[in-house]
């Protein structure tokens, strides 16, 4: 496990040096270049470098509207095109008299360059003389360009590349096979014993292992380097790159500054902010804890011995590229507009974490519960603390929330706390028996302190059971939650010796009804075969027709059952007629008036049932039942002649205003009555 450990860690180191030696590289390979001037912000005359074939040759200075870099330009430009010439090319001054002084090509008669004033090394040096000294300078760049063009220099640059890679890969198997003898050299060195430098042995490897790394970047790098030297349009495009690179186009403030610069200071502030990390933990590691002190004010230290080396570091960095720290103020400004609402939260966050390191109510270690987590505190950060879980997984949790919400610290202070365990016994349970088998249940425990001592308290009457609840105490508040299933486990053993009964919830429901017996009595009447009060009458209409009528083909129509249908229970005992009479008087059912007719007599179904739902408080089902039984009593006639009662639009009349009322009052001998069984007249209109 050690092992493994140590493994990830190299391989971690291993990644991380090789980026900040491949960057710390890279730069160097930038700044290696005579151009040094250009990466200072301070210098007040800027120059511009005159190459061939990617090789700086000379420098040259801005002439009046033309910059450093537009008069370098245009004469590379004719450099280059000097270059693809097929006579090897030669350079000589041309003086004219009160003119200029410039350099021709003797072949082409190109102009070159021209000379002025502010190119003199010296104030005092002529103009001529430093024509001459550029025209020696050019003329063998010009003719070591043309021959680099050639197929033979090729040829001779590829075989020097590959024996160049041919010798990097044996160096660096040989620094392998020297990295891996020399640890094996430092573990052996490390376990002597009275070796001094035991202590540092962790440090000392890493920063040697980082070395290692160090020298096999660094070999690459000069490879490539070298190797991108050697083909001239390979180096005129790496030197394409870095007059990009190193051309101050950015400002900041008063000054002019170039992106490599600006990547230079990002890099170096992102190793500043490593390098304070990996310091702070080398002294919290080998000199706090060494000293023994506590692990908070280890934390404490750390953090303000990290954070102090980044503000310092980077106070440093600004002032050594030349900017001002009051020439960031617009640009904080409007950054800090921007990423304010963004960045509130980690800021509140961290000034969370930083009070939490100061007042401590949380510490690593401690056993606490925020929300719905219960775990134990595995470490405070700057930003948020991770807090390991009973199932033992680790959570992030962010350190506002532990000043925004109530913690239970378990741990903070007296780590002894109470338990609640409530317990419900059957009514009739002894209360005596009960506590003395909850006692011995919790007493065997050998997490439950005896001081203070368990209490039993009788907390209610409940709707099924005795409730008590048992309060004991706990010296370890991590294992809250396994005691209180031991002591379930114990209790129901207890109870179950003393023969003390658990209930579960009962309840009791009682139906009352005014009209049970009624339903009790249709019940039985079914139960024996009693048919009800009454049944449906079918007449047959052909059998009443008069003989001098045709006949008429019958019509199949459904056929009705006859059978006898029960009485409704709530109907049983109901006076028809003296509801029939209230449905007529002054409070009764509100009557229409028919169009051939000056007295009102007409009614409809939903007026029948509304009245039954008011004056009776029938429901809606039970209206329907005495509507339809008053209409086949005959004390209501449907218009319509229908045999269901219709609780719509449907329109009714009381017997006396019906039709077979009226002939009632005016019948003949001749003129039959139909009788149903409870001797009530109802008229058959197919007689008139």
């Amino acid at each position: 496990m050690r092992f493994q450990q140590q493994f990830k860690f190299r391989r971690l180191l291993r990644r991380w040096g090789l980026g900040l030696l491949t960057l710390v590289a890279f730069t160097w390979l930038g700044y290696a270049q005579p151009a040094h001037s250009q990466l200072t912000p301070l210098n007040a005359n800027p120059t511009a470098p005159v190459v061939v074939n990617g090789r700086k040759v000379l420098d040259v200075q801005g002439v009046g509207n033309f910059s450093a870099a537009d008069r370098a330009q245009s004469i590379n430009q004719r450099l280059q095109k000097e270059l693809k010439l097929s006579q090897l090319p030669e350079v000589e001054v041309v003086v004219e008299e009160d003119g200029p002084v410039y350099l021709q090509s003797k072949h082409s008669g190109n102009t070159l360059a021209t000379v002025t004033d502010v190119d003199l090394s010296t104030p005092s040096y002529p103009l001529s003389r430093q024509a001459q000294d550029w025209a020696e300078l050019l003329e063998p760049a010009l003719q070591q360009g043309q021959w680099e063009l050639g197929p033979a220099y090729f040829r001779q640059a590829l075989l020097y590349g590959v024996v160049v890679v041919v010798v990097a890969i044996a160096i660096h198997l040989l620094l392998q096979l020297f990295g891996r003898r020399s640890s094996r050299f430092l573990n052996r060195w490390f376990t002597v014993p009275g070796n001094p430098l035991t202590v540092w042995e962790r440090p000392i490897k890493v920063f040697w292992q980082l070395g290692i790394i160090g020298l096999k970047a660094g070999l690459w790098l000069t490879v490539f380097a070298y190797i991108t030297g050697l083909f001239p349009q390979i180096r005129i495009w790496r030197h394409t790159i870095y007059t990009l690179l190193t051309a101050e186009s950015i400002a900041l403030g008063n000054q002019q500054y170039s992106p490599l610069s600006l990547l230079l200071l990002l890099g170096l502030t992102v190793g500043l902010w490593f390098a304070a990390r990996l310091i702070a933990q080398l002294f919290r590691i080998y000199i706090l804890r060494r000293a023994r002190i506590e692990s908070h004010l280890q934390d404490i230290l750390g953090v303000l011995i990290q954070y102090s080396l980044l503000f310092l570091g980077i106070i440093i960095l600004l002032q050594a590229f030349g900017i001002d720290a009051s020439s960031l103020t617009i640009l904080a400004s409007l950054l800090g507009v921007g990423i304010g609402f963004g960045v509130q939260n980690i800021t509140n966050n961290f000034i969370s974490g930083f009070i939490i390191t100061l007042e401590r109510p949380i510490q690593t270690g401690d056993f606490i519960k925020i929300g719905d987590l219960v775990g134990i505190v595995k470490q405070v950060g700057a930003r948020s603390t991770e807090i390991t879980t009973l199932d033992k997984v680790t959570i992030i949790v962010p350190n506002s929330r532990f000043l925004e919400s109530e913690v239970i610290n378990w741990s903070h202070g007296n780590p002894i706390s109470r338990l609640r365990v409530p317990v419900s016994v059957a009514y009739g349970s002894d209360i005596a028996q009960v506590k003395t088998a909850l006692l011995e249940a919790i007493k065997h425990h050998p997490e439950v302190l005896l001081r203070p001592e368990p209490e039993i308290w009788f907390q209610s009457f409940g709707d099924s059971a005795l409730n008590f609840e048992i309060m004991a105490w706990t010296g370890d508040p991590r294992k809250q939650f396994r005691v209180k299933s031991d002591l379930n486990y114990a209790i129901e053993a207890s109870l179950r010796h003393y023969d003390i009964e658990v209930p579960f919830p009962q309840q009791d429901l009682h139906l009352r009804s005014p009209q049970l017996d009624e339903i009790l009595t249709i019940l039985k009447q079914q139960a024996i075969g009693v048919a009800t009060p009454y049944s449906h009458t079918t007449a047959t209409a052909a059998s009443l027709q008069p003989t001098a009528e045709p006949p008429v083909e019958p019509v199949e129509q459904p056929v009705e059952q006859t059978t006898e249908h029960p009485l409704p229970d709530l109907l049983a005992n109901l006076d028809l007629e003296a509801l029939a009479e209230a449905m007529q008087g002054p409070q009764g059912i509100k009557l229409q008036t028919p169009p051939d007719q000056a007295s009102p007599s007409y009614f409809t179904g939903a007026a029948v049932l509304q009245w039954l739902q008011q004056n009776r408080d029938y429901t809606h089902a039970g209206a329907m039942l005495v509507g339809q039984w008053l209409l086949q009593k005959g004390l209501i006639y449907a218009i319509a002649d229908d045999r269901d009662f219709d609780d719509s639009q449907a329109l009714y009349q009381f017997y006396q205003d019906s039709p077979a009322a009226q002939a009632k009052s005016v019948e003949s001998p001749s003129n039959p009555v139909i009788s149903d069984q409870n001797d009530t007249e109802i008229y058959s209109p197919d007689f008139d």
